[in-house]
């Protein structure tokens, strides 16, 4: 593994498990390291996803190869110039709105035509069962509800992103220029890359558009809740070729959000109890 000397590079973003850095001396490189103490693992698994997901002909940055600055690990990725996540595009260019989630809607549908092999990536029902098993909050009673659940859920052999929205996609779309100019997309942050029904990816999009608090939504997506709800509107009506309104797409993809808290539960070692709380709501639990 490479060792980089961070007084070669200049930090141009930062997240919730880590920052990006951009080369002084290569435009074509940038570095993502996350914060200290962060194992390597999930680094390591990251970086083996995009460059699958890249083989498969998905749009992703392309990956370069593991790196250390002696105390935090990350993946050296060719920099995309000019680049703009959805959300940012959103933020400056508000009357854009419908225009951008629509996009979005049809290049995460054409994600999800992409054949993913078996054992190729980690089956999301399997996972789903694991992030289960590990749990602490809930009863046998109740786990046996989730279960349920999850082995209703449709088999799938498609590729899933594992963190799809807005935030999680790139554009060299200068502002301000019509869609038809030619530029490039990329999906971003593959790290929870799996396989198995697009249901799982979606209700990504209702989590963080509809049920996430204001503040999240102003501080990571840079846009205001109602711009948000608009964006999950347009999204919807697009994805589905107008076949659910908002409304019917929340109703059947508010169990997979719930599902989903129980792998924020497996990541963070606990589970607010807002979220258990919602856990419970969706699932009928005795509250």
């Amino acid at each position: 593994m490479e060792r980089i000397d961070l007084g070669e590079y200049r930090k141009s973003g930062e997240g919730a498990i880590g920052e990006s850095y951009d080369s002084l001396t290569d435009p074509t490189v940038m570095v993502k390291l996350n914060h200290p103490g962060y194992p390597i693992e999930p680094i390591a698994r990251e970086l083996d996803f995009a460059r699958k997901l890249c083989k498969l002909g998905i749009p992703t940055p392309e990956p370069g190869e593991l790196v250390t600055d002696g105390e935090r690990y990350g993946i050296r990725f060719r920099r995309i110039l000019g680049k703009r996540s959805y959300c940012r595009m959103m933020a400056d260019e508000p009357e854009r709105v419908e225009e951008f989630s629509r996009d979005f809607a049809r290049r995460c549908r054409k994600f999800h035509t992409v054949h993913c092999e078996k054992g190729l990536f980690p089956d999301a029902k399997e996972q789903f069962r694991m992030y289960l098993d590990k749990d602490r909050y809930f009863n046998a009673s109740e786990k046996k509800v989730i279960a349920d659940f999850i082995d209703s859920v449709p088999d799938g052999n498609v590729c899933l992103h594992g963190d799809m929205h807005i935030g999680n996609i790139i554009s060299t779309l200068p502002k301000g220029a019509p869609m038809a100019t030619e530029h490039n997309v990329y999906f971003i942050d593959l790290g929870a890359a799996a396989c198995g029904s697009p249901l799982w990816d979606l209700c990504m999009m209702l989590q963080v558009c509809v049920y996430a608090e204001p503040s999240y939504i102003e501080e990571s997506l840079h846009i205001d809740k109602p711009t948000a709800i608009r964006c999950w509107e347009f999204f919807v009506d697009e994805y589905f070729d107008h076949k659910y309104t908002p409304a019917e797409a929340e109703a059947m993809l508010r169990p997979y959000v719930a599902c989903k808290e129980l792998f924020i539960e497996y990541i963070a070692g606990f589970l607010p109890e807002k979220l258990q709380q919602t856990v419970r709501e969706v699932f009928g639990f005795k509250l």
